[in-house]
């Protein structure tokens, strides 16, 4: 084995067995739609540059089998790099920046999910009856919970905005009311609320905490908080306060961006978690198929058949008047939640 000028090459050493020819490998066809991929692209890449940011993820998946029709992280890089040698400057940039253009964060990436987690608690308490469709609260402002060692410093827990009214479980999935999942995940008046025991029992069920198995190299598993992980990582109680933030996608609760479309996309087909699957078959060089990848079902929510289509319908709504508004020009009927941490 010799260099030169950076290169790397092989030589035969005399006496040594003639080594067999090249011969042309298989084939994979993708599951990736080179339309999708070019919009979803082009679309991110938009609303970046003119955000000022270069950091940022997107997934598309059929929710009927799984398959992976688009796939974005930002910010990316020319593959072409590494068909030659590769500079000191070009090194740098793939392997020094901050910014980890090498870093896959579909897969990779573990992130707070924020309200985007909402539809996931909202059939936790229809599927443990702590809610029903119709239970309801008035105004979605805050929560004050008392502190019995500083009376005069209570606790806190604020909507990301003040919104009045009536808000029963499908106003509070459109308008993403924290007060309401503040109640439901650790309860509050009138709502006894699910707590974290039952919290952490059905975001594993639903594996938050595991990995999917998408054909790709990377993926990461989520981390579900519990107080037993708490009392030993910080020597310190789980609190009711600690149950609130779990509850809209804080705190110490982290996940994939694969997970969070995983589980929306369940909800979506009726409750069947797929393998995510980038690759559909394998060819030949005769474009023969040698081998074809099902879909394969991971699992499925932990949820009844009419828990997940009210919160589908619910997240319907969030089209039609809540915060994602956005979506009401396409041409097809379309649910929705948006979800924004505070970090």
């Amino acid at each position: 084995l010799r260099g030169s000028h950076g290169r790397i090459f092989f030589t035969q050493q005399k006496g040594s067995s003639i080594q067999e020819e090249p011969k042309p490998g298989q084939n994979t066809v993708l599951n990736i739609d080179q339309d999708a991929q070019r919009t979803l692209y082009n679309a991110l890449f938009g609303v970046l540059r003119e955000a000022g940011l270069n950091r940022a993820a997107a997934i598309v998946q059929d929710p009927r089998d799984g398959a992976v029709l688009a796939m974005v992280s930002f910010p990316g890089y020319d593959n072409n790099i590494f068909s030659d040698v590769v500079s000191q400057a070009e090194f740098e940039k793939l392997f020094l920046s901050p910014s980890k253009p090498l870093f896959n964060r579909v897969v990779s990436g573990l992130y707070h999910p924020g309200s985007t987690i909402k539809p996931f608690f909202g059939m936790a308490g229809l599927q443990e009856g702590i809610i029903t469709p119709r239970t309801s609260i008035q105004n979605c402002i805050n929560i004050t919970i008392p502190n019995p060692f500083k009376p005069d410093e209570p606790s806190v827990f604020k909507n990301w905005r003040e919104d009045f009214g009536i808000f029963n479980l499908r106003r509070a999935i459109a308008n993403s009311c924290n007060v309401f999942f503040f109640a439901v995940g650790g309860g509050h008046e009138t709502i006894d609320g699910l707590g974290i025991s039952r919290i952490v029992r059905y975001l594993k069920s639903a594996f938050a905490d595991a990995i999917l198995g998408i054909d790709f190299p990377g993926e990461e598993k989520g981390f579900v908080p519990t107080p037993e992980w708490k009392q030993k990582t910080t020597k310190d109680n789980w609190y009711l306060g600690d149950t609130y933030n779990v509850a809209i996608g804080q705190g110490d609760l982290i996940v994939s961006p694969l997970w969070i479309n995983s589980y929306i996309s369940a909800v979506a087909n009726g409750g069947t978690i797929y393998k995510p699957r980038v690759v559909e078959r394998i060819v030949d060089g005769a474009k023969n198929t040698v081998k074809i990848f099902e879909p394969n079902p991971v699992g499925r929510l932990p949820f009844r058949d009419d828990v997940i289509t009210e919160v589908r319908n619910d997240m319907q709504e969030t089209v039609l008047s809540g915060t994602a508004k956005i979506f009401q020009d396409l041409p097809v009927s379309v649910g929705a939640k948006t979800g924004t941490t505070e970090v």
